[in-house]
């Protein structure tokens, strides 16, 4: 979840007890009809969104003042795509990230604890660059042939006969009938002859082919290796630049993750680690990744070729379903808000998109390309940000909280206790916000699980643990800069105070508004037992 922001209606310019976005006659509905029923339009988005934005950053967005403009309207995770640009562009990108982070930080007046995460190229396959002499692409045109190619002497001068295939064991993985997707399936090609380097398709669909595209072979497992040198390299940079999060493409099984893990070592043991779930063999591993991954990212493009396009719905809402389940951030991709990569106004089907996405129970929102290369990349993060707040209060809370109950092992821990009393007592008194008190992050996370209706505001001292728990939903990560008191007691109250006097500040907690409070009775990890409601005070 994003800070408040400038965009943002302050909760003080309601009336004391008010809460916008409430919609409590739908929350508390007691049966799905009744919610439906109770939902209505007149009532005031929440002020606060939710769920997360990742922002892909790309040549759109390769400037400081941009950064900040994205980080104002709402974007928690700011991420680089590895398969495009040269890794001392990513690391130059990197401090231009943080450049800007610190320069709103201070706009803010506390330290805004952005995330950067990394992609990894892993199994993605590429065309080649298109010849000088055809200009910035080359068509296609249906019913044409055209030759794939391995031959490296291709690599620079792709054109309307022959396109640069960077993986060199294709045209012996593959056999005639199968299907080649090129740049996000615009283009449809059919294999009809195979020779040692060279696969000669017919063109089922056609179209602009530009330079480096995508290439995706459905219903296929292609017999290649989960690391290459070149993401061996890009992780070696990822530790050494210290990102919060790295996102391995095209995870299969729970080994893909495993690998990766032991890649990272122990210089690289606080990353958190996404699977990125692009394939029918993910989709089917699913539960066994969840145990190894710190997230999941459905990337709807080759998902929705490997399994149909029309089975992706089912896929999609089942494996949130399943993530949430585990706790396990989950976040979407591809074509979330595609039209305003050149269109300042988002188609309306894109909206319905995103809140669908939402009231599925996604934890984070992706835009690719919309900020990376797009025209208008501040008003697709604040276009996105606005769509989800709205998409937020229609969500059935009190049957949701009521079946992860139900969904808890017996006997719990007095953590996880502890986290669904805090959110039911939110619930019930209808807080303005959740305030948690975490060493670790763990806490909030368990929180974050009983999908609260309030921010979950959470005060740690460490800055990477506030910058991974931008992953979950609802977490708004604080960090807390003071040095630790002689006391423990005080110490806690100073935090709790750092935390109350900071949403005043910020206008989304007012003067006697409930506050849920959680915590532990000592120092260190593994004591939280401690829930209160207390009331805001001047």
């Amino acid at each position: 979840m994003t800070w408040p922001t400038l965009f943002d209606t302050k909760l003080s310019e309601y009336d004391a007890m008010e809460m916008p976005g409430q919609q409590l006659g739908a929350s508390f509905a007691k049966t799905p009809l009744d919610h439906l029923l109770n939902l209505t339009i007149n009532t005031p988005a929440p002020c606060q969104r939710l769920t997360g934005i990742m922002a892909a950053i790309g040549r759109a967005t390769y400037n400081v003042e941009t950064l900040e403009k994205m980080m104002e309207a709402g974007m928690n995770i700011a991420f680089l795509n590895m398969s495009f640009g040269s890794r001392d562009e990513h690391v130059e990108a990197i401090k231009m990230i943080r450049q800007a982070a610190t320069n709103y930080s201070t706009t803010v007046g506390k330290l805004y604890p952005l995330a950067i995460a990394i992609r990894l190229t892993g199994r993605k396959i590429r065309t080649g660059r298109i010849a000088d002499s055809y200009g910035e692409e080359v068509e296609l045109i249906t019913g044409d042939t055209v030759r794939l190619t391995t031959d490296e002497t291709y690599k620079d001068r792709c054109s309307t006969y022959t396109v640069y295939i960077d993986f060199m064991y294709l045209a012996e993985q593959l056999k005639k009938g199968d299907y080649i997707l090129l740049d996000n399936e615009k283009i449809s090609l059919k294999v009809d002859v195979i020779s040692a380097t060279t696969l000669t398709c017919n063109i089922e669909r056609g179209g602009h082919l530009g330079s480096y595209k995508d290439v995706f072979i459905p219903n296929v497992a292609l017999n290649m290796p989960d690391y290459s040198e070149k993401d061996v390299l890009d992780i070696t940079m990822a530790i050494d630049n210290q990102v919060d999060i790295i996102i391995a493409s095209f995870v299969n099984n729970a080994g893909n993750i495993t690998e990766l893990r032991n890649l990272l070592g122990n210089q690289g043991k606080k990353i958190s680690i996404i699977a990125n779930i692009q394939t029918i063999e993910g989709y089917r591993n699913f539960d066994e990744i969840l145990e190894v991954a710190q997230g999941i990212l459905i990337t709807r493009q080759e998902l929705g070729s490997d399994i149909s396009p029309k089975k992706l719905v089912i896929a999609q809402k089942n494996m949130i379903a399943r993530a949430n389940k585990a706790n396990i951030p989950v976040c979407i991709s591809a074509h979330v808000l595609s039209s305003m990569t050149h269109q300042k106004i988002p188609l309306r089907a894109e909206l319905l998109d995103i809140s669908n996405c939402v009231l599925d129970g996604a934890d984070c929102l992706v835009l690719g390309p919309e900020t990376a290369i797009g025209s208008y990349p501040v008003e697709a993060v604040l276009s996105m940000a606005g769509t989800c707040k709205e998409a937020e209060a229609c969500i059935w809370s009190k049957q949701i909280f009521m079946d992860f109950v139900d969904k808890t092992p017996v006997p719990c821990n007095q953590t996880t206790c502890t986290a669904m009393a805090g959110v039911l007592a939110a619930q019930r008194c209808i807080a303005a916000a959740i305030i948690v008190i975490t060493s670790t992050g763990k806490t909030a996370e368990i929180v974050a699980k009983y999908k609260p209706r309030c921010p979950i505001i959470t005060v740690t001292r460490y800055p990477p643990v506030a910058r991974r728990l931008h992953l979950f939903k609802g977490v708004v990560p604080l960090v807390y800069e003071d040095p630790p008191e002689g006391v423990w007691a005080n110490d806690l109250e100073n935090r709790i105070s750092f935390g109350v006097k900071w949403a005043m500040e910020k206008a989304f907690i007012r003067i006697g508004d409930p506050i849920v409070i959680i915590c532990g009775w000592r120092p260190g990890t593994g004591f939280t037992n401690t829930m209160k409601v207390i009331y805001a005070l001047d």
